[in-house]
């Protein structure tokens, strides 16, 4: 009984496996790096966050400039020592508001990135799904994913096109 059942299971396998190689399946790979480093949407995005950073770092630049004309005047031996006081105080202030806002910004700064490479993310996935059922695509995976891919499956640059025409940039 058991080696009929061990037969009856071996069959199966073998037809099981003999359908799934008999149908042609088509592979390819992508990376999404290279994707968002060409793309005219990934650099888009990369563009409007370097230009929050560059407006938000400008900021933290004057606040430390501030503290930094505060810090001397301190150190000044002319300026009295009960003004020294009222300096030191302003510097506290100073630095622990410059300090929440260098806080506000990076925390504001890591939430529009999340946002965006998530919205990026939801376009390249409908970018990629309509491309592989528009060529017959079974499976498409993450290039860095995989331990040897051969360029002929990577399909990267079309992907970057695709993403081009349906996302041209404003």
């Amino acid at each position: 009984m058991r080696k009929t059942i061990a037969v009856l299971l071996t069959v199966v396998v073998s037809m099981l496996t003999v359908s799934v190689f008999s149908q042609q399946l088509k592979i390819a790979v992508v990376d999404p790096q290279v994707i968002i480093e060409k793309s005219k949407e990934g650099q888009r995005i990369k563009s409007t966050l370097q230009s929050f950073f560059d407006s938000k770092q400008g900021e933290i630049n004057a606040k430390e400039a501030e503290l930094k004309t505060l810090d001397e005047k301190i150190k000044d031996p002319k300026i009295a020592d009960d003004k020294k006081d009222d300096l030191r105080s302003q510097f506290q202030q100073k630095l622990y508001e410059a300090q929440a806002f260098a806080k506000a910004a990076q925390d504001e700064m890591d939430a529009r990135s999340s946002k965006m490479k998530e919205e990026f993310g939801s376009k390249l996935d409908g970018v990629i799904k309509k491309y592989a059922a528009s060529k017959g695509y079974s499976l498409v995976i993450e290039k860095n994913l995989c331990l040897f891919t051969s360029e002929s499956l990577d399909v990267t640059m079309d992907i970057v096109a695709e993403m081009d025409k349906a996302y041209p940039g404003k």
